[in-house]
């Protein structure tokens, strides 16, 4: 059984099965503890307290119900939206309509109902190919698809149809229609290691297993588009407004419970799968080098320095840091508070869960940096560089001087 276990005040949550124990239930004559569900072992209960586990208690039945309200409130709202607004054309409401229509001001349904006081938008995921990085093939990076698909394995979920390049350190998976993607950032291949890359890769599959990338993925796409056009929106006003407003109340407060259970079961599997202080420290390096690389990106100009390649740069700063200056840039990660995110637990919460695993002796090019997953990581960079920061050529003219 593996060894995992939250700890708060009053009360012991399994993350073996996300059952809540009372200390006294958990807590055996002979020193040992158990849980009494799934028969996992548990850490000391004495050595976690409630700022470690940083997460509500909150069972795997208790994450189900709130994700099927999560659903209902969303169709509530689509139901009561138009029906409202059917409501108001009748008694009165093609007034503000007209009105609208002859400022030329109408082109959809949304703004029919933005005209009426309340808010239409689309949640549905839209195919990525314009926003996301290219298209990995199986010719161009075999090591790293042979791991994604001997991670698929392990967790018993297909893998993805794509493996996508970003061009931001960050990593995820996406579903859209029928097609799924699985997304890691080109810096993470220089900064990760080969283990701590196959713990982010057993993190996102995590996600894709559970449904989290599908349909509790719109769950949270529907709040946080709601919650931006409320405050975008300021026509907000009448009963569709007041209809908005207490919906996203009442969904944002269901939310985060379900979004940071995701995250820890997520974190389980990673660990389970390369390790607890390596999917520790692979979650450590992310979060350090995302401010990083977007305060570089924010202060580096391509038009100044015409020759010069972003991830090149990103790599050799990357590279050239000093051991001590990185070991302080983490302590400061993991000490200083951080402001509150409804989607993702604490960092120090985590890394405490993650703890608890054990750690698999290393195989073959573990230690290996993660670029050794790609065939020819410069190709990549130089791909994603002139992506990024493709100019608009300009068309030569069709007019010409007279007599030429």
């Amino acid at each position: 059984m593996g060894r995992a276990a939250a700890w708060t005040s009053t009360s012991v949550l399994c993350l073996e099965c996300a059952h809540a124990l009372g200390l006294e239930s958990a807590l055996r004559g002979d020193g040992g503890s158990l849980c009494d569900r799934c028969g996992a072992e548990l850490d000391d209960p004495h050595a976690y307290s409630s700022e470690r586990a940083g997460s509500p208690s909150i069972g795997h039945l208790g994450l189900i119900w709130r994700g099927w309200i999560l659903r209902l409130i969303e169709l509530v709202f689509w139901t009561g939206t138009f029906a409202g607004a059917v409501a108001m054309l009748v008694c009165g409401g093609f007034v503000p309509v007209a009105r609208a229509w002859l400022r030329n001001e109408l082109s959809s349904w949304a703004d029919v109902v933005s005209s009426l006081g309340g808010i239409w938008f689309r949640v549905s995921a839209i195919d990525p190919d314009s926003d996301l990085g290219p298209v990995l093939a199986r010719v161009d990076a075999p090591m790293l698809f042979a791991t994604v698909d001997a991670v698929g394995r392990r967790l018993g979920v297909q893998p993805p149809g794509q493996i996508r390049l970003t061009y931001l350190p960050c990593c995820g998976v996406v579903a859209w229609r029928r097609s799924r993607a699985l997304l890691i950032g080109l810096p993470l291949f220089r900064v990760l290691s080969q283990r701590e890359l196959r713990a982010v890769v057993a993190h996102e599959l995590a996600h894709l297993a559970r449904g989290d990338a599908t349909r509790a993925a719109r769950s949270a796409r529907f709040v946080e588009t709601l919650g931006l056009e409320l405050e975008r929106s300021k026509a907000v006003h009448g009963p569709l407004g007041f209809w908005a407003r207490f919906l996203y109340g009442q969904a944002a407060a269901l939310i985060e419970p379900v979004a940071w259970g995701q995250e820890t079961r997520a974190d389980r599997s990673a660990a389970a799968i390369a390790g607890g202080p390596t999917a520790a420290s692979a979650l450590v390096k992310v979060a350090l080098v995302q401010p990083l690389f977007k305060e570089l990106l924010d202060a580096f100009d391509p038009i100044e320095t015409p020759g010069q390649n972003l991830y090149a740069l990103f790599r050799g700063f990357w590279y050239r840091l000093p051991p001590d200056v990185h070991s302080a840039m983490r302590l400061t990660m993991l000490t200083t508070p951080h402001v509150h995110d409804p989607a993702h637990p604490p960092l120090s919460s985590r890394i405490s869960v993650l703890q608890s695993y054990p750690d698999p002796p290393n195989s073959n090019g573990d230690a290996q940096s993660a670029s050794t997953f790609l065939g020819d990581l410069e190709i990549f960079e130089h791909m994603l560089h002139n992506r990024l920061f493709s100019l608009v050529e300009i068309e030569p003219s069709i007019f010409h001087r007279n007599g030429t």
